[in-house]
Formats: structure tokens, sequence, C-alpha cells
């Protein structure tokens, strides 16, 4: 028996290496592979200007495109049974959201270990997740 059984734990991952500790630790605290949820946020892309033409990338297209590149990196990495699903917007939000949704008992999150001066001008996707989850939140340092 673990700590949340029969609980979701949500596990947001950017593709990189540090997500796979996040799912790694994720698979860990839950009861079972079949409550862990993976979520990918990929960016809106705002409509561009060409030569006096509104123009926008085909967001069915981009769907399709990022779906294959998350079950591509979850196969890599031995988690192909996880379910997962692909949020657009702000990554902090979008995520937490999820966990809302779907009443995630736990947050699982790398933090890359971005610099103060960094975090300032860019903002935090973890620290976001932090303040506006409602469950709580485990930040793995790397």
């Amino acid at each position: 028996m673990t700590l949340f059984s029969d609980r979701i734990v949500v596990a947001p991952t950017d593709l990189s290496e540090f997500s796979v500790s996040a799912i790694k630790a994720a698979v860990e605290l839950a009861s079972g592979r079949e409550w862990i949820r993976v979520v990918h946020v990929m960016p809106i892309i705002e409509p561009l200007l060409i030569e006096g033409v509104w123009t926008t990338e085909d967001e069915a297209g981009r769907l399709l495109q990022f779906q294959k590149n998350v079950q591509e990196f979850l196969e890599l990495n031995q988690f192909s049974d996880l379910l997962f699903e692909i949020r657009a917007g702000n990554p902090g939000v979008e995520i937490t959201n999820f966990a809302s949704e779907i009443h995630a008992a736990l947050i699982v999150i790398p933090s890359h270990g971005s610099g103060m001066l960094e975090r300032l001008l860019l903002g935090s996707t973890t620290d976001r997740v932090v303040h506006l989850a409602h469950c709580p939140v485990l930040v793995l340092r790397q």
C-alpha cells in the first residue's frame, strides 16, 4: 500500500530528461501505473502577418504532432502504458487545471533549477504550479 493508493498522480512533462525523473517518482508513489496521468502543454501560436495575410499554423496538425512526440518520449523511457493528455496554453495554469479537473491527489514536477534572474524574467512553471495547485505538489530538485 502506498500513500496515494487509488488516487491519481499527475506528472507533467516537457519531454526533457528532468521529466523522466518526475514520471519515475510518480510511478513509485502511485498504487499502480493506471493511476498516473502525464500531461504535456504545447504553446499557443499566435497568428502571423505575412505579406498582408494573417496566417496560423494548423492546430489539428500541431496537436497530432505533439501527441506523436509525447507517445515516442513515453515509449523511449518505458512509460508507453501511461495515459497522457495534451493541453495548449500557459503550462503552469494548464497543469493545475488538468490536475483539478481529474481530482488528482498529487502533482510531481521537476525543477530545472534556473537562477533567480531567469526566474524573474521568464517566470517558472514549477513556481506557478506550486501556487495554483489545489493538491500537494512534490518538486524534484535536480
